[in-house]
């Protein structure tokens, strides 16, 4: 889902709810963030991530640069919703649940 006339399987229940420009940046951060990885680039950015074990708010900056795991995500979404989400790299879990993201 890319814009606001194809938004998301779910954006009409109450934990999705936004207000327009909230829609409008939440698709901005899906092209902003939504990048894939070969398995190559994810182990190499497992290991970059690696090197600030001890730097929390780096940690958590970079880790979430990695694709999310499409079942991860799922779940992520249906608690949290997707307003919790917009930081995320989704690329993998929009390529398992194109609707849903």
């Amino acid at each position: 889902m890319t814009d606001m006339d194809h938004k998301p399987n779910g954006w009409n229940l109450p934990i999705n709810q936004m207000s327009d420009e909230e829609w409008k940046d939440y698709f901005e951060c899906r092209k902003k963030f939504d990048i894939s990885f070969s398995t190559d680039q994810r182990k190499n950015k497992c290991l970059e991530i690696g090197n600030y074990i001890n730097e929390e708010n780096k940690f958590y900056e970079e880790i979430k640069k990695l694709p999310l795991r499409p079942n991860i995500a799922i779940t992520y979404k249906c608690f949290h919703g997707l307003k919790s989400m917009k930081d995320f790299n989704l690329s993998w879990a929009k390529a398992v649940y194109p609707d849903e993201f």
